[in-house]
């Protein structure tokens, strides 16, 4: 879906500005007529308001949470969605989050879906926000769809802050034992390697290797960092490519403890996804179409799709995603069991509660382990260049007795 912007005329002879998603030019000058407006200048995006739309600040995350949490609660009161929009921006002073609601409000008033107003922001909301609410306005369930919204966005946000609460002290601490070896290296060592040229001795071969490793730091060490750097450059370039990227998505799932991680992360975001979809309505197959966006492994992704196609001939939900091979088998079980009951979409959730919490547990263990490791490891490096550096004034002093 595109967004075209337009100038048209009211019943009035009133013009009008605006914008309006659709999937081609013709279908949004049928949506403009359907608004009893007539159009009269129509284009892409792209070619009159992409400096708009880029222009747009992101919203972020936390902005997101807040304004899903309280759309929920008015529409639930009854609350119009125009006027619930209206008083979720205003609550917004200083974010980008204000303009982006009364941008979607003014597109309501004009007569466009919620949902299509949404899509209209992709840089703050997602393709599958978006369908979830179309989701939620094709049932008349839009409170229930966006209260789901909002506890997905804060589980996902709860997640992210541990995350980064365990990995903010490992990450500190890698940083500044790496600048104290940079420096004993690149500063300390060189003035006392000026000490040793004088005891006219041959130097222990650990000394002899901490200088050699000190002048390559002092002559390459810029080199070396920038082929770091040009090689990350170059990896994310090539990793924009599908069939590049396709291939590192399946040595990172094929990894032992790092695989394991990745497929549990990515099949609770699809179950979680899966649940608040047909939990909405949506139909199983419509659901798995949607979420599938969710998996950003590549490989998972291909598999969902490759599985839509067998649901979409008649093969039930559970067995499509048994064969792909690539989802974990706690998944696929218990959308069977649901499948037998009724209620897929209950059984969705209660795989994405499990692998979340498998998930959060095994993050959680190896962020333990990672810092006595990392402390560990940075301590021994320093031992190391402190005993070449005295072992040569241990020889010498050996000598002198």
């Amino acid at each position: 879906m595109e967004t075209f912007d337009y100038a048209a005329l009211d019943r009035e002879g009133n013009r009008l500005t605006g914008s309006i998603p659709a999937n081609n030019a013709r279908e949004a000058r049928d949506m403009l007529r359907a608004r009893q407006l007539t159009p009269i200048d129509l284009n892409r995006a792209r070619t009159k308001s992409a400096s708009r739309l880029t222009g747009e600040r992101k919203a972020s995350h936390k902005d997101i949470t807040q304004a899903t949490r309280q759309l929920a609660i008015l529409i639930d009161a009854a609350t119009p969605v125009e006027e619930a929009i209206k008083i979720v921006a205003v609550q917004f002073e200083r974010s980008p989050m204000r303009q982006i609601l009364l941008s979607i409000r003014a597109q309501v008033l004009e007569g466009a879906k919620f949902s299509d107003a949404i899509r209209a922001h992709p840089k703050t909301f997602t393709d599958l926000y978006a369908s979830m609410v179309a989701s939620g306005e094709a049932s008349g369930r839009l409170a229930e769809v966006l209260d789901r919204l909002a506890i997905d966005l804060e589980a996902a946000q709860k997640v992210r802050r541990k995350i980064l609460a365990a990995t903010a002290y490992p990450m500190v601490l890698s940083v500044v034992a790496m600048i104290v070896v940079v420096i004993l290296m690149v500063f300390v060592v060189p003035r006392v390697v000026e000490q040793f040229e004088s005891f006219g001795q041959d130097l222990p071969a650990l000394t002899r290797f901490v200088i050699g490793v000190s002048k390559w730091m002092q002559n390459f060490g810029w080199i070396a960092l920038l082929i770091i750097g040009v090689s990350i450059f170059l990896f994310r370039q090539a990793l924009k490519r599908p069939a590049i990227q396709l291939r590192w998505h399946e040595f990172l799932l094929s990894l032992p403890l790092i695989g394991r991680l990745i497929r549990n992360l990515n099949a609770a975001r699809f179950a979680r996804t899966m649940a608040g979809l047909i939990d909405s309505g949506t139909p199983a197959l419509s659901a798995m179409e949607t979420a599938r966006h969710t998996l950003r492994n590549r490989v998972m992704r291909n598999a969902v799709t490759s599985a839509a196609v067998k649901v979409r001939e008649g093969a039930a939900v559970s067995a499509s995603l048994r064969q792909t091979e690539v989802f974990p088998l706690l998944v696929t079980q218990m959308v069977a069991g649901g499948e037998a009951s009724g209620d897929i979409g209950k059984m969705f959730g209660k795989s994405a509660d499990y692998l979340e919490g498998e998930f959060e547990a095994a993050t959680s263990i190896f962020l333990n382990l990672l810092e006595p490791l990392i402390i560990i490891l940075m301590s021994l490096v320093v031992l190391l260049i402190i005993g070449a550096i005295f072992l040569p004034i241990l020889r010498l002093n050996t000598l002198a007795f």
